[in-house]
């Protein structure tokens, strides 16, 4: 059979770079969907675990008040998911026009876009996102008069500085947890140690400073040198977490969304055009 001289010249296809996403495991799949979009092998190795607030707690009795309130504030995805979870558990029987009715007393304010398509899934309306998808920002341009309730709901592990500053603009403030983090699950120790005998990773896609702890835990766990992986975060306040571990951060999305952060790993992987002499 006469070679065909091209064979000789072609090269191999180029694999895609592999990219670690560390989201939690029921959130990833959005992240992990746009990172292969934009060319990437992402593996999902979850290094936190979020665990919804169970009930009997100051969420239940939030949601139980939910029209008391001038505004609900959420600042995550996971917050919308536990207020939702909360008031099926206390609106018995539990109908989305009749909680629909009840919250229409109050406005809510999402911190930024998932947030709010996480509210608008379960049939809110969302009537104020700050400029910039962090706490100062909803704290300073929320529409709140002295007097006003407001129900905040978010992670065991986020500050108290959102309640503080809207509690010295004069609102009467109950901040309440939604649900907890669990930092480096046991279940994904196996995940890291297969991801790592697979090929080589590119790079480790960071979406909180939780991730980057638990990732860290979980190198320790399975003596895996986790930091000499070069990383992409989706905020400043997370790349500052990461550098802080000692992690390089290749990139920091542009906005803290799962398209813009898969976008910016790809732009740091993207191989650099060599000129031609």
């Amino acid at each position: 059979m006469t070679e065909n001289p091209t064979d000789r010249n072609a090269r191999p296809p180029t694999l895609p770079p592999r990219v670690l996403a560390t989201r939690a495991d029921k959130q990833a799949g959005e992240l992990v969907s746009e990172l292969l979009g934009a060319g990437l092998d992402a593996i999902a190795v979850p290094t936190i675990a979020v665990e919804l607030e169970p009930g009997g707690g100051a969420l239940d009795a939030g949601a139980r008040a939910l029209g008391s309130y001038a505004w609900v504030v959420i600042t995550s995805a996971n917050g919308a998911r536990a207020l939702l979870a909360a008031a099926e558990r206390v609106l018995r029987p539990f109908e989305g026009s009749r909680f629909a009715a009840i919250a229409s007393a109050t406005r809510f304010a999402a911190i930024g876009s998932a947030t709010r398509r996480a509210l608008e899934v379960g049939g809110l309306e969302v009537d104020f996102q700050p400029s910039q998808s962090n706490a100062d920002a909803l704290a300073a341009e929320l529409d709140v008069s002295p007097a006003d309730r407001v129900l905040i709901v978010r992670g065991d592990l986020a500050d108290q500085g959102l309640a503080a500053r809207l509690r010295a603009r004069g609102a009467e403030v109950d901040d309440v947890i939604g649900y907890r983090t669990r930092e480096a699950p046991q279940a994904s120790r196996g995940l890291l140690r297969q991801a790592m005998s697979d090929g080589p990773i590119a790079a480790v896609v960071f979406t909180s400073g939780s991730t980057v702890r638990g990732l860290v835990a979980l190198g320790r766990d399975e003596s895996i040198d986790v930091l000499s992986l070069p990383c992409v975060c989706i905020g400043p306040e997370t790349a500052n977490e990461a550098g802080r571990a000692g992690f390089r951060v290749m990139a920091i999305s542009p906005a803290p969304d799962s398209a813009a952060l898969a976008a910016a790993t790809a732009k740091a992987l993207a191989p650099v055009p060599r000129e031609i002499s």
